[in-house]
């Protein structure tokens, strides 16, 4: 069973690996799929070092060992990625991300510098059982919180969205009760290591299978929003108050990089959630990040297209239509064009010229 259980966790390195490929040859980099690139470097690390052990990792330990804390880490990242509209990582997230990663790190570091010499190796021991606790909180928080973002906003979505949650629930839901809660926390030592092995293995496969279908789902079916979310009509207040908000920002409001619901709801006098449901209600948009950034994306498109007046570079433009970084605007504007800031400039710049010399875009483009 230890063999079988092997060829398992080396199963589910096979899928990781094909999506590190995939990620990778097709330049899939948008958030969902550059953490889950995360997750699944840590999961190859992780069970490699248990199919393979400690030894025939040899000089790499260290920094596999490292690696293998974006196992559960990544993971709830991910699953804030799929079930969220705007899944921002905040310093609430930052913290918990570090707070698995640390302890591993200073462990790594203190056995390659022999730090125990230093300090004492009592004190070392000391110091490294406080942090395996905080690192097991740590760890469980992420494990738990990502189940709870699969039950993310649950009443007001379609069956179907509901199946591919389902699915995504219950293997994840039994693989961490399995092999994280009884064999890693609960310690059965009364079940074989064969036995163990296989569990383990049938774990790690069912949990990379479950999320592969999910972002596979979900690359084809981007998370509902309006009509394909059962979201109750506006009242005819949200109406007035979504016509409140939209003036506003079309008067320029969207211009500030640090534009937030907080901000809206301050200026008009209203509370945030009432911001966000005339928003999502009231003028049908996603949420508020797209809502803003598509007034954004039309300012930038009107300065792209003065070919003759306008000499800003990309990033200018970016930050004089309210964005505060380039990356962020490059991913906006490819979303809601298909095309990058570059392309469609170049686009624009190669009609002009035609219009100017006597020819149709069309005709020049042959």
């Amino acid at each position: 069973m230890i063999e079988l259980g092997a060829g398992l966790k080396l199963f589910a390195v096979s899928i990781a690996a094909v999506w590190l490929g995939w990620i990778a040859f097709h330049r899939a980099f948008s958030r969902l799929h550059l953490i889950w690139a995360g997750f699944c470097i840590g999961l190859i690390a992780i069970l490699l070092i248990e199919v393979l052990g400690r030894a025939a990792a040899g000089a790499a330990y260290p920094a596999m060992a490292i690696a293998s804390c974006a196992s559960c880490s990544f993971f709830w990242l991910t699953a804030r990625a799929l079930f969220r509209h705007d899944p921002t990582i905040g310093w609430p997230e930052i913290a918990i991300v570090a707070g698995v990663f640390l302890p591993t790190i200073f462990d790594q570091i203190a056995t390659v510098s022999n730090f125990g010499a230093v300090i004492g190796e009592t004190n070392l021991t000391e110091w490294m059982t406080r942090l395996d606790g905080m690192q097991a909180f740590f760890s469980s928080a992420a494990l738990l919180l990502a189940f709870g973002e699969g039950l993310n906003g649950w009443s007001g979505i379609s069956d179907r969205e509901k199946r591919i949650r389902y699915v995504f629930l219950s293997s994840f839901g039994s693989g961490v009760v399995i092999c994280v809660m009884l064999f890693d926390h609960g310690r059965l030592t009364f079940v074989s290591p064969g036995l163990t092995a296989l569990i383990q293995g049938i774990c790690a496969a069912m949990i990379v299978l479950s999320v592969s279908l999910a972002i596979i789902y979900r690359q084809q079916n981007p998370l509902p929003a309006g009509a394909a979310r059962k979201t109750p009509p506006a009242s005819d207040a949200e109406k007035a108050l979504a016509r409140r908000v939209q003036a506003l920002v079309a008067e320029g409001a969207y211009l500030d990089p640090d534009l937030k619901v907080a901000t809206l709801a301050q200026r008009l006098h209203e509370k945030d959630y009432r911001i966000s449901r005339a928003i999502v209600a009231g003028l049908g948009q996603a949420n508020f990040n797209r809502f803003i950034n598509r007034y954004r994306i039309e300012h930038a498109q009107r300065l792209l297209s003065d070919t003759i007046g306008q000499k800003n570079g990309i990033l200018e433009i970016a930050l004089e239509s309210g964005f505060a970084s380039l990356g962020p605007f490059n991913r906006a504007f490819k979303e809601a064009t298909g095309q990058t800031p570059r392309e469609y400039r170049r686009e624009k710049q190669t009609a002009a010229t035609a219009i100017r010399d006597g020819h149709s875009p069309g005709v020049l483009a042959e």
